[in-house]
């Protein structure tokens, strides 16, 4: 209890008591005795812990048990709050020995130094070697780059001297460049592609195209022989096909057709039936017999194509040519009197529509050509139409000697586009064609 307080409880009771009797006979009454309250004991102060000043251990001395952490609390515990900075910096750190058993326990209350010099006169307190000190630090000074020698410096100084907008400008000129460079280097790598394709489909087509186009032998005796082919312009394949075959008895078989559609499932159906053809005619059959077996034998295979063709035998005994037509146009004859609108149509094979193909006969004298052809070489365009069989015949007609091959090439160097493919086959004796064509 306060000193303030013990006065207010002696001036309470001085005030409760009764006031003084009156003076009798010139004697003071006796004043009553007031027993004043126990004031309560005032709390025991915390005995502050004494250190003892820093001392380096003796090398020889025996280590002090280490500290348990029960006993380290208690000690913390006991200090009090009030304890002054001043007490709690004068006062030195225990001395510790160069063998710990087990690490001692920092007190709560203790602070961090604030800077290095109090932590290293903290260590030095506590007997452990001070930290090294670390180097400071200073600041490096930039040193002003030099001119960049050579190109590279005029660029830089050019850039320096330019207005941000004109560089701005530069920057979105060299973007477009870049972006135009690296379009273009795209687009010649798809294109490098896009021909490597190309070749490839070409050259699958080639190779199925060359089952359909087999050599042909150039001379019969006083027959001479030639065929040739030409794809449309453009990759897609066409059903075109031809073959020249001897036969028993030295006769020569003839074959030239067309499948309707273009591709690859055109050009198995044209060589299914080329070697359907060229079996019949081997086994002995008439051509119009053979156009008739072949109808019934492709009906099955064919749809929803169907083939146009010619089948001719020639019999260099007798000098005469034996062909029927299953939807082809007729032969172009030069030298001998012929007349094509004499001839009876027939319907192509795969339908199954016919019953019977017509015969007819062809003799070939000296000086007399025949000219079987697909109708690719009548619907090649030219001057915004078709070229026609009579343009075919002028240009046969125009060789010296007719040959399919140059026919072929006369007509592409004629014609503006080739719609279609287009495949020939020519039969001539050994003299000059004569001037009259029908």
């Amino acid at each position: 209890m306060s000193a303030l307080t013990t006065m207010l409880v002696v001036v309470a009771a001085m005030t409760a008591a009764p006031s003084p009797p009156a003076l009798t006979d010139g004697l003071l009454p006796e004043l009553p005795v007031v027993e004043l309250p126990e004031l309560p004991a005032l709390p025991e102060l915390p005995k502050l812990p004494v250190v003892p000043p820093a001392a380096t251990p003796a090398p020889t001395a025996t280590p002090e048990p280490a500290a348990t952490p029960g006993a380290a609390e208690a000690q913390t515990a006991a200090a009090t709050p009030a304890a002054t900075p001043a007490a709690a910096t004068a006062a030195p750190a225990a001395p510790k020995t160069s063998q710990r058993s087990a690490p001692t326990r920092r007190p709560a209350t203790s602070r961090r130094p604030e800077t290095k010099a109090a932590a290293r006169r903290v260590v030095a307190r506590r007997g452990e070697p001070a930290p090294a000190r670390r180097p400071e630090r200073r600041a490096a000074v930039a040193e002003p780059p030099g001119p960049v020698p050579g190109i590279a410096g005029d660029v830089i100084d050019l850039v320096e001297a330019l207005p941000d907008a004109v560089l701005w400008a530069l920057l979105g000129i060299s973007g477009i460049a870049l972006g135009l460079a690296g379009n273009a280097f795209w687009q010649s790598r798809q294109r490098v592609k896009l021909e490597a394709q190309r070749a490839e489909l070409l050259g699958d087509i080639g190779l199925l195209s060359s089952a359909l186009l087999p050599a042909v032998p150039d001379r019969l005796d006083d027959l001479a022989v030639s065929a040739a082919y030409r794809p449309a312009d453009g990759p897609a394949a066409g059903g075109d096909f031809y073959d020249v075959f001897p036969l028993d008895g030295g006769r020569l078989g003839v074959l030239l057709g067309d499948v309707s559609g273009h591709g690859r499932d055109s050009l198995t159906q044209a060589a299914l039936a080329r070697y359907t053809l060229r079996t019949l005619l081997a086994a002995g059959h008439a051509p119009g017999e053979a156009l008739a077996r072949a109808d019934q034998m492709l009906l099955r295979e064919l749809p929803p194509h169907f083939v146009t063709v010619i089948a001719a035998i020639y019999d260099p005994s007798t000098s005469v040519l034996t062909y029927a037509k299953a939807g082809h146009a007729p032969p172009i004859v030069l030298g001998a009197a012929y007349h094509p609108l004499a001839e009876t149509p027939a319907c192509p094979l795969g339908l199954g529509l016919g019953e019977s193909w017509p015969e007819y006969r062809l003799r070939l004298d000296a000086g007399v050509t025949v000219c079987l052809y697909t109708d690719g070489l009548e619907d090649a365009r030219v001057g915004g139409g078709r070229v026609g069989r009579e343009e075919v015949m002028r240009l046969l007609v125009s060789q010296p000697q007719p040959d399919a091959v140059r026919l072929l090439a006369d007509l592409h160097a004629h014609a503006d586009a080739m719609c279609d493919d287009t495949a020939a086959v020519v039969l001539r004796r050994d003299q000059p064609p004569a001037s009259t064509a029908s």
